[in-house]
This record gives C-alpha cells, sequence and structure tokens, in this order.
C-alpha cells in the first residue's frame, strides 16, 4: 500500500515498539543483564533501542544493541540483536533470557545494495556499513530503509547506529536522510518521523 513500510525478513511478524532503551521496563533490563552474565559470550550488549517483539514461546525482542567485545580494547559494533525471555513460571521476569540472533552484516538485494554502494562512496569522513534491511516504503519510487553501523574515518572512531534512507526511482538513486539512533532521548515519540507511523 502507498506511503505503509514494508518490512523486511529480519523484522516478519514484530510488532513494533520504537522506544529508547533508556527507558526499558524492568523485566526487559533484567533479561539484558542476564544475558549479559553468560561468561563465554566474549562480548557484552549494551541496548539502544527497542525495535520490536514477537510472541513465540515466551516473547522475543529485537534491540539495536552496541556488541562490546571482552577484548583488551573493548572493541565495538552495532548489531540486531535478539533475545528470546520465556514464559514467566515465577516472580522475577527475565529469568532464562537467551540470545536467539546476532545480526551484524545482512546481506542486502542486488538492487538495494548497488544504490546504497553508489550514495555511500559520495558520503565522505564517514563510512556506513549495513547491518540489517528494515524495509520498504512505496512512494515516488521506494524507499528502502537499512541499519548502519557508521564511524567517523580516524583512528579509534566509535561507531554509532543510524538508519540509512534511500530512494530508488526510474533507476537513480538518491539519500532520503540519516536519522542516528539516540538512546537517551526519552522524549523523542519516533524514531524515524514522517516516514513510519506506528
Amino acid at each position: 500500500m502507498f506511503g505503509e513500510i514494508e518490512f523486511g525478513k529480519s523484522f516478519g511478524g514484530y510488532e513494533i515498539i520504537n522506544q529508547s532503551a533508556a527507558t526499558l521496563p524492568q523485566d526487559l533490563a533484567s533479561a539484558i543483564g542476564n544475558v549479559n552474565s553468560n561468561p563465554i559470550l566474549g562480548a557484552t550488549y549494551n541496548p539502544l533501542w527497542l525495535w520490536g517483539k514477537q510472541l513465540v514461546n515466551g516473547v522475543n525482542y529485537f534491540f539495536i544493541a552496541e556488541d562490546i567485545r571482552t577484548t583488551k580494547n573493548k572493541d565495538k559494533s552495532i548489531v540486531g540483536l535478539i533475545i528470546n525471555i520465556p514464559p514467566s513460571e515465577g516472580s522475577i521476569k527475565g529469568d532464562g533470557a537467551k540470545i536467539v540472533r546476532v545480526i551484524e552484516d545482512e546481506k542486502l538485494s542486488e538492487t538495494v545494495d548497488l544504490a546504497f554502494t553508489e550514495i555511500v562512496k559520495e558520503l565522505k569522513g564517514v563510512s556506513y556499513k549495513p547491518v540489517a534491511y528494515i524495509g520498504k516504503q512505496i512512494v515516488k519510487g521506494e524507499n528502502h530503509f537499512i541499519l548502519c553501523e557508521a564511524k567517523n574515518i580516524y583512528p579509534n572512531a566509535q561507531p554509532r547506529a543510524v538508519i540509512l534512507s534511500i530512494n530508488i526511482f526510474e533507476g537513480k538513486s538518491s539519500i532520503v536522510s540519516i536519522l542516528p539512533i539516540a538512546p537517551t532521548d526519552k522524549d523523542s515519540p519516533t524514531l524515524f518521523g514522517y516516514a513510519f507511523n506506528w
């Protein structure tokens, strides 16, 4: 339908929540703590944004998160993090939470990949790595929404999460917007402005 978002495969079946991780309810904060307490992971996860939830055996929650490696330099990257909280049998929600999937680098379709590559080579001073394809919107052509890890091109630059929106129309591609994901912006009513109306 014109103007609505058709979500990509990573987000299929998710009820969109779209809120800052700075305002997580206690059960989700506990679940993240439980996941991070696993000593064999080799990383901890700092949630930036809660994208959505999916009812399965319990609930899957999809976060945009920082992956912080337990190395000397504590290297960081941006990932999509899906955790499952099983049905609660006790009084403490978030117990038994486990990682279902970590999305680090999703392959884009050939058309979107060509447009993405063409656009990012024109953007100077920052590198953009696609992490997850979010979806598309039919407008004048198609808008495509891609979760990216953005990194300034200088030594020891820290990665940040952005949504890169590109438009493809009649074989030409253009940038629509680059929207930072700001986990501390508790008052932001929506992450994606006009394009996403939940």
